[in-house]
């Protein structure tokens, strides 16, 4: 009976260093997603104007998180994918996310 045959190949996948790369790559990801509406937000309180300049930050910020959701989801259940440990998919998965964000608001950004 060969035991190994079960197992699953996780490698570098159960190092604990992947957590620092995941956190930045997600953190750089929501910075950029959420910024620029909680910034026009806090200033058009803090102004007292009314918050219309948020509406067209807060389209790129849906069409952002739609995006990254629909491209990262299938990737994070594809089989290769899930195979590494939950800090290693984070992390490869971070600068694709990273990516998408910052496409989509200089694309679309400018032009809503």
């Amino acid at each position: 009976m060969n035991v190994t045959r079960n197992v699953k190949p996780r490698d570098l996948a159960d190092w604990p260093g992947w957590r620092c790369p995941a956190l930045v790559f997600w953190s750089w990801a929501a910075l950029l997603t959420f910024g620029p509406v909680l910034l026009v937000a806090v200033l058009s309180v803090a102004w007292a104007q009314p918050l219309t300049a948020v509406i067209p930050s807060a389209k790129v910020t849906v069409i952002q998180v739609g995006l990254a959701a629909a491209v990262l989801i299938p990737l994070y259940f594809a089989p290769c994918v899930r195979r590494l440990a939950s800090p290693a998919r984070f992390a490869l998965l971070g600068p694709l996310a990273l990516a998408i964000v910052l496409a989509v608001r200089i694309c679309i950004g400018p032009h809503v």
